[in-house]
């Protein structure tokens, strides 16, 4: 998105010590909200406010950090980006868990890191958490292997007691590591239900840029046409697509040539592209979901569904829905 705003939630020295518990993101417990009821006072009916629909059940989005360094597939639209810094970016989906990605460069970097190679330290990592190992967690399906050069180490911690975990069931762990660079990637995971779309996208993450881990973790394209955008998760290219149709017809083996380079699935499933039409003159537009609950078109414009057939965009020009796919839009013109 054009105007997303980047928070800055945590300093870089602090996050190394995340991954003692799970990934322990930290932060105090909100304060407790008082409500106070009120005896409303009269008043003639106002107009409801639209309220967006979000579908969460998308195509993973995949999100490309604001320095293009590198990406990942987020599992889902309910995910939100936390921080996008220069070491560090962070996700979160409130009923399913987070993900933090650390990087570190640097004699410094790597003296002061806590990088679990071996079972034994990913053990003791969690026992400083004043965890019993065999009775609080355990450390499962620990694996480690050399990628040209580059060490790649993985495992999940399934935990008994969430109250001593500060609510997560998992914690999923995977680190490339080479003598003067790592990445540091834990997936906290509420729930068995989120738990292997947490662990795709984790094994999904991609290095673009200059980085001797290049090679053992490279990322899905390094160009717009892997449908990334950076610093977004919208789905779209590169932010200057036209939307004019492109007629051209598929190739016998099934998949559809259009514009916007979507899949045949893409194309017709409704919770991954929709076609709206402008109620002032029927102009048609495809909109994608993106990493945050919105739907956007290739130009970063946010659409809210009021329902199943009202639209309005940012500025509240109202679009209507008739429950179709892109595959309308891109259709051929006979």
């Amino acid at each position: 998105m054009k105007n997303k705003k980047i928070l800055a939630i945590l300093t870089i020295a602090a996050s190394v010590s995340m991954f003692a518990a799970g990934c322990n993101f930290g932060g105090a417990e909100p304060e407790e909200q008082v409500v106070v009821t009120e005896t409303p006072t009269p008043a003639a009916t106002a107009t409801s406010t639209p309220e967006p629909t979000i579908a969460p059940d998308v195509q993973d989005s995949t999100y490309t950090s604001s320095n293009g360094a590198v990406s990942i597939k987020l599992p889902d639209a309910t995910w939100a980006n936390k921080a996008d810094e220069a070491d560090m970016l962070s996700f979160e989906s409130p009923e399913q868990g987070k993900i933090l990605i650390l990087h570190g460069q640097g004699e410094d970097a790597m003296s002061s890191a806590m990088l679990p190679d071996t079972e034994d330290l990913a053990n003791a990592l969690e026992q400083a958490s004043d965890l019993v190992q065999g009775t609080d967690f355990t450390v499962e399906n620990y694996t480690s292997n050399d990628v040209e050069g580059v060490g790649v180490y993985s495992y999940t911690v399934r935990y008994t007691d969430a109250s001593k975990s500060g609510g997560y069931a998992y914690a999923l762990h995977k680190i490339y590591k080479s003598a003067d660079e790592y990445y540091n990637i834990c997936g906290s995971v509420v729930n068995d239900d989120s738990l292997a779309g947490i662990q795709a996208a984790i094994d999904s993450f991609g290095i673009s840029g200059d980085s001797s881990l290049k090679a053992a973790a490279p990322a899905a394209g390094d160009n717009a046409s892997d449908g990334s955008t950076d610093g977004t998760a919208d789905g779209s290219t590169d932010g200057t697509q036209s939307d004019s149709t492109d007629s051209s017809a598929g190739s016998s083996d099934g998949t559809i040539s259009n514009s916007a380079g979507f899949t045949q699935e893409q194309l017709t499933d409704t919770n991954q592209t929709r076609t709206i039409y402008r109620n002032s003159d029927g102009h048609p537009l495809v909109i994608t979901p993106d990493g945050n609950g919105n739907w956007v078109d290739f130009d970063g414009n946010t659409y809210r569904f009021v329902n199943n057939e009202d639209v309005y965009d940012q500025n509240d020009v109202d679009y209507y829905w008739h429950g179709e796919g892109a595959d309308v839009y891109y259709m051929p013109v006979e």
